[in-house]
């Protein structure tokens, strides 16, 4: 667990906001600091209904003991996620021992999509960390039968209402609901004692106080222009869109965002199966897993990151196999082996790519070396039921991977001047009240670090027009257009939508890198006093 939080701790600060979703939650904060209202949410200075406000919440209490920096707004997002690795354990040794709570710490360490917003400032690591610690809050407590770590799920699951919305009431109820007739194989008697004990007429109003208290606040406040956007975001993205996504939407994402251990997940469910005498040894993470596939599938709108909430009953499902499964035969043996190796193999092959791609140093080739050393260690090593070592080849190459890219992270940063562009705006002194006009787009992350509004999708002739002092950030091959103004800076900015489509960014920046600066554009920030 230390070796996983420095991992996930290294560099995790060092890169400029990225746009667009984390530039909401770090210029809200800036402006809640310098409102010093820490109720009502404002993104550019306009109301921001969204999402509830405890992602919000804790950037800010960060923000207050660091500082308003880079480290302070994605502090507490990385530390939820260590989080969620430490409850996926705990819920893995109340169900499988010691050694499945490692397995699960270890498959829920590296999986893909979390490893891809564990440092993002968005609701999704706060709202993975609070489900995962309402479903072991509840567990440890079904189990014990003591009360403390119920109250502990009613209020974790109240915080995960404040973190993403009402419709995970539904979602978490429809998994306690579903695993406590199962569990008591739908005896009703066995049932309603269960129910008695879950304090219902406690719990419920306690998650609605904590849960909805905001809502409710914004509700009186601003009345039906918050609730049709707080409502668009939460059922309506369920119920009103036009619905997108085929119905194996969460198939396909669930085939790569546990990767390395997806094949292993998929290869679990066939055996379970096969098995299902033995279902029961997986009935708490299988209630999880299928009652969110069959709430999401049906939801119309679907995005991947919905079942990052999944992953630890994903994860959880292949523990059992991973303790007690041994193929007999040949061809067996070699399948089960191939669900850990092809994923594995991948990751050394992404790994020399970029080394390659990126132009990097020989010596960089010396962590793929090691990770395919370790692989060819640990597959020989395994004997029987030794599946340990077949868990512990794509954790250790993946680490390796992980440490050898976050190194890089600093290197992108020449193709991200948002940090410099406010440094320029204010070493030149420019009054906070004369907003930044940007031309033909708004660049997310600009009016946090221009900390002032972003008068978006600005023409020069409304910049020319404008009768004040003037501030702009605009195309090069438009700035001759301009009267009387000087130049601060000019330089490259990504010019597609969304960095967060990560891999693209990379290879916008790999491309840019051997000369390719298509995917850039050259801007100017422009001053007229």
């Amino acid at each position: 667990m230390v070796f996983v939080s420095l991992i996930y701790l290294f560099n995790f600060h060092v890169n400029d906001i990225w746009t667009p979703n984390e530039s909401f939650y770090a210029e809200s904060v800036r402006e809640m600091f310098e409102s010093g209202n820490f109720l009502e949410i404002f993104y550019n200075y306009e109301p921001r209904y969204n999402k509830p406000p405890l992602t919000y919440w804790l950037i800010a209490l960060s923000s207050a003991i660091f500082g308003l920096t880079e480290f302070a707004i994605r502090l507490p997002i990385v530390l939820l996620a260590i989080g969620s690795i430490w409850y996926t354990y705990k819920i893995g040794r109340l169900l499988y021992g010691d050694k499945g709570g490692v397995y699960s710490l270890v498959m829920m360490a590296f999986s893909v999509q979390l490893l891809a917003v564990k440092q993002y400032a968005s609701p999704e690591t706060p709202l993975t960390f609070f489900f995962t610690l309402t479903m072991y809050g509840f567990l440890k407590g079904y189990i014990s039968r003591k009360n403390k770590y119920l109250w502990l799920s009613y209020i974790a699951l109240g915080l995960t209402v404040l973190t993403k919305g009402f419709p995970y009431i539904i979602v978490i109820g429809g998994i306690i609901g579903l695993y406590t007739l199962i569990t008591n194989s739908f005896d009703w008697k066995e049932i309603w004692r269960d129910v008695k004990f879950l304090k219902l007429p406690i719990g419920i109003p306690l998650v609605v106080l904590i849960g909805l208290s905001w809502v409710i606040f914004m509700y009186l406040k601003d009345g039906q222009d918050f609730w049709e956007v707080y409502y668009r975001e939460t059922f309506g993205r369920a119920l009103s869109r036009t619905p997108n996504g085929s119905p194996f939407f969460y198939l396909e994402v669930i085939s790569w965002s546990i990767l390395p251990y997806s094949l292993v997940f998929f290869y679990a469910c066939f055996w379970w199966l096969l098995n299902r005498k033995d279902w029961q040894r997986i009935a708490f993470p299988l209630c999880w897993v299928v009652v969110m596939f069959v709430i999401f599938t049906i939801a119309k709108g679907k995005i991947p990151t919905y079942m990052i909430q999944a992953h630890p009953g994903l994860l959880l499902m292949t523990v059992p196999l991973l303790l007690d499964f041994n193929p007999k035969n040949l061809l067996a043996q070699g399948i089960w082996s191939l669900m850990f190796l092809i994923p594995t193999a991948l990751i050394l092959v992404a790994h020399v790519l970029i080394i390659e791609k990126l132009n990097l140093h020989v010596a960089n080739y010396l962590a793929p070396g090691v990770g395919l050393g370790l692989l060819v260690v640990f597959h020989f090593k395994k004997k029987e039921k030794n599946n340990h070592l077949l868990l512990a080849a794509p954790f250790w190459i993946i680490s390796l991977f992980l440490i050898s890219f976050a190194t890089l992270l600093p290197k992108l940063e020449q193709f991200r001047p948002y940090d410099e562009i406010g440094k320029i705006i204010e070493q030149n002194d420019i009054a906070s009240e004369t907003p930044i006009f940007i031309e033909g787009t708004l660049i997310h992350n600009i009016p946090f670090y221009a900390k002032r509004f972003a008068e978006r999708d600005a023409t020069i002739e409304q910049i020319n027009q404008n009768p004040r002092e003037t501030l702009a950030l605009v195309r090069e091959e438009n700035a001759g257009q301009l009267k009387d103004f000087k130049v601060l800076w000019s330089g490259l900015i990504y010019d597609f939508p969304s960095e967060s489509q990560f891999a693209k960014f990379i290879m916008a920046c790999i491309e840019a890198e051997n000369g390719d600066y298509s995917k850039f554009a050259n801007f100017q920030l422009v001053y007229r006093p």
